[in-house]
């Protein structure tokens, strides 16, 4: 009966062991891991913010970039700008970036999967003799100009072919616009630039 019971409380003891190592090991992996994973732009001004958790600060939008440092629980730094998913920001006098969920930024959070794409509007009928095709591409399409240096890529994808790169200031014709993209008419070609980084100005 002794040897029963022995062997019961050895059972017992083993388990509670196992389950107080694997809670420890989940709560020591869970903080300096934090990275982006969402589609999630935040429209917010320059300003200082602080850092939720502990979190990792990068030399580019993937978990894959350099690691320039840690941000501590409740540490500031300065958010410069949102793009789904990465802040901007700026850290010990250089640029990195940081997962946006993971910092207390002030501001209109939108979500992209949920953004509503403006539909294009039908063009009416004319009574003169003028092809409808081109009627309505000249009212689709617009002047604009690039707000910083900006990629025309091939298609709407960062990661698509560059076609060339738009100068701070240099004018553009946007043919249509749908997802945060742009398409327009670049050197007789047709590119993709992100919306943000135009001004109808």
């Amino acid at each position: 009966m002794n040897n029963v019971m022995n062997r019961k409380s050895t059972k017992m003891v083993a388990a509670a062991g196992l389950a107080l190592t694997l809670a420890f090991t989940t709560v020591g992996a869970g903080t300096i891991n934090a990275d982006a994973a969402q589609t999630t732009k935040y429209v917010a001004k320059p300003q200082m913010v602080t850092a939720k958790t502990d979190v990792k600060v990068r030399t580019g939008e993937s978990n894959k970039s350099k690691v320039l440092g840690v941000l501590k629980k409740g540490e500031k730094v300065y958010f410069v700008k949102d793009d789904y998913g990465w802040s901007k920001v700026t850290y010990k006098g250089k640029t990195g970036y940081v997962g946006t969920r993971y910092l207390n930024i002030p501001g209109k959070q939108v979500d992209s999967k949920k953004a509503p794409v403006k539909k294009a509007t039908p063009a009416k009928a004319s009574t003169k003799k003028v092809a409808p095709t081109k009627k309505a591409k000249a009212q689709a399409s617009k002047t604009v100009t690039a707000k910083t240096a900006v990629n025309v890529r091939a298609s709407q994808n960062k990661t698509s072919k560059v076609l060339g790169v738009l100068k701070k200031g240099e004018k553009v014709t946007v043919v249509k616009e749908g997802r945060g993209w742009s398409q327009v008419t670049y050197k007789g070609k047709t590119g993709y630039v992100a919306t943000q980084f135009l001004s109808a100005k």
